[in-house]
């Protein structure tokens, strides 16, 4: 057997958490790259367009289907913009599916409430792509942040793994077959990405006393 249909058939093997936790190694940080002018102060947000690009392809390489499903919806009028235009508030909830695209009736299921407001018939549009980014994110725990220094300089000035240092971490985890949850909860983080500085050292003579076993 050559090694591409190896390959494939050892990816129609996996169940969908095991093609979540695949896309999962390669994606951990988008940056929020737009600014929100609401009125009443700025602030600047992840785009669904940034996350789905961050995604799309492991999605595809790892037969990852995303679809959302409506569950309920109401519509209500929250006033008129300045000029008298009516302004409508969507409100809606969703069952977002992560489905195996060999086994459609293998997939997880992350329920989701959004709402969006607009002068026009964009608001259901809003919702379902606001109720779709956010469920990615915390899927797949992504982390957010303003600028690069955002992830090394964490709440109270404690310096991060760098990314290089990610990098190696992620290599040594793939090469040595570790457990990756396990692994993060014996460093007591939720992601890696969050492993102060300090404890690089330790993480890697973790991974790699696990390697010469």
């Amino acid at each position: 057997m050559s090694a591409q249909p190896q390959k494939v058939a050892e990816l129609k093997a996996h169940n969908i958490y095991q093609r979540i936790n695949e896309v999962r190694k390669k994606v951990w940080y988008v940056r929020k790259e737009k600014e929100v002018d609401t009125g009443r102060g700025k602030y600047k947000a992840t785009t669904h367009d940034a996350v789905t690009a961050l995604v799309r392809n492991h999605l595809i390489e790892h037969g990852v289907l995303i679809i959302p499903r409506l569950r309920e919806s109401a519509v209500l009028n929250i006033g008129e913009t300045k000029n008298g235009t009516p302004v409508i508030r969507y409100e809606a909830k969703f069952d977002i599916d992560f489905t195996n695209c060999d086994k459609p009736d293998d997939r997880i299921t992350v329920p989701m409430e959004a709402h969006a407001n607009d002068t026009g018939d964009k608001a259901p549009g809003k919702a379902v792509s606001y109720a779709t980014k956010y469920a990615i994110l915390k899927l797949f725990n992504i982390e957010t942040g303003e600028d690069e220094e955002s992830r090394v300089e964490p709440y109270g000035g404690i310096p991060k793994v760098s990314e290089e240092q990610l990098a190696n971490l992620e290599a040594l985890i793939t090469e040595v077959n570790a457990d990756r949850d396990k692994f993060l909860e014996y460093l007591k983080v939720e992601s890696l990405s969050e492993l102060p500085e300090k404890s690089y050292s330790m993480a890697v003579k973790l991974l790699e006393a696990k390697r010469r076993k």
